[in-house]
């Protein structure tokens, strides 16, 4: 594959919305300590290696707890093991979500060019803003937006819709960046153009890459969206 797809050409992108797990940060570890500790406790024999971990991600904590719990989801049991998973999902990733290389840097001079930034994860909206701007520090995006109470985990465009509306974003320049099926979905539903970056968790088709907007293999061709 060549370094970049810039499969439509859209340029004069003006605006940034952001996927965060596998895309502004590398969350991985942290959540794969999580769900294996909360499955030992609750009593299973099995954990899931980073690979594995992958497979789990991508539409919220339910949807994770679920996965995890394989043939033994059960109203019952999911309750029991999100339980245990929830206040380690937070502690784990304090210590162990990290950046990903050139990535903060990148960013940093998108600012610098007049980009807006922001944020739109399936994560709980505390826990987001708390972990983005532990890393990346307070202020550096225009708003972190995760879910909320009662709210439809992406690829419900609730999110994006909200961002949209709130700061006058011109969906036409306006590019949201991902590394998953639900970020593209998310994207199509909020008629936002997508990008989905190869540093990410995404495990990706040739048919969903060709579906995409733009394809990114480091964070340095964010640059040629502009």
């Amino acid at each position: 594959m060549s370094r970049s797809l810039f499969l439509s050409k859209i340029y004069g992108m003006k605006d940034f919305i952001f996927d965060l797990d596998g895309t502004l940060l590398d969350t991985i570890e942290g959540i794969r300590a999580a769900i294996n500790e909360a499955l030992r406790q609750c009593g299973y024999d099995y954990g899931f290696d980073k690979e594995e971990t992958k497979t789990l991600i991508g539409d919220g904590a339910d949807a994770l707890v679920h996965r995890a719990l394989k043939e033994e989801d059960t109203p019952e049991h999911f309750q029991t093991l999100k339980k245990a998973y929830m206040p380690l999902y937070r502690s784990e990733q304090e210590s162990r979500t990290f950046l990903f290389p050139h990535l903060k840097e990148t960013l940093t001079e998108l600012k610098k060019k007049g980009a807006r930034l922001f944020v739109c994860t399936n994560k709980p909206d505390s826990f987001a803003v708390r972990i983005v701007n532990k890393l990346y520090g307070e202020g550096f995006f225009e708003e972190i937006r995760g879910q909320r109470e009662g709210e439809a985990p992406k690829p419900d465009p609730i999110i994006p819709n909200y961002l949209i509306q709130k700061y006058h974003l011109d969906p036409k320049t306006t590019l949201f960046v991902g590394d998953s099926l639900p970020d593209y979905l998310t994207a199509k539903n909020a008629s936002l153009p997508i990008a989905l970056c190869l540093w990410g968790y995404g495990f990706f088709t040739k048919e969903l890459l060709a579906r995409c907007d733009y394809v990114f293999q480091t964070p340095e061709d964010l640059f040629k969206t502009l």
